[in-house]
């Protein structure tokens, strides 16, 4: 039997993970010119959101691909009907 200590796994949990639930996400404002472009674009490249972005201007990745989720991903669909229903 080995008799050498074995090594500890160090924890890779961090109190400042910039990990956010999709849940606590909040809905982007995107102008109808922009939604196009997305929409273009993304039936062109698919989701190289890197590219997207750098065709919209002010556009980070992480946004333009949280808005095409939350646009077309059906986890948000009961969420923005809501949110139509209140306006």
């Amino acid at each position: 039997m080995d008799k050498r200590p074995r090594k500890q796994a160090k924890s890779t949990k961090s109190s400042t993970s910039e990990e956010v639930s999709s849940i606590e996400w909040e809905f982007i404002k995107m102008t109808e010119q922009e939604e196009d472009l997305i929409f273009r674009m993304y039936k062109l490249v698919g989701d190289r959101w890197d590219l997207i972005a750098g065709r919209v201007p002010g556009r980070k990745p992480e946004e333009i691909e949280r808005f095409w989720i939350m646009r077309h991903g059906e986890v948000f669909a009961q969420k923005r009907d809501a949110a139509k229903s209140y306006s």
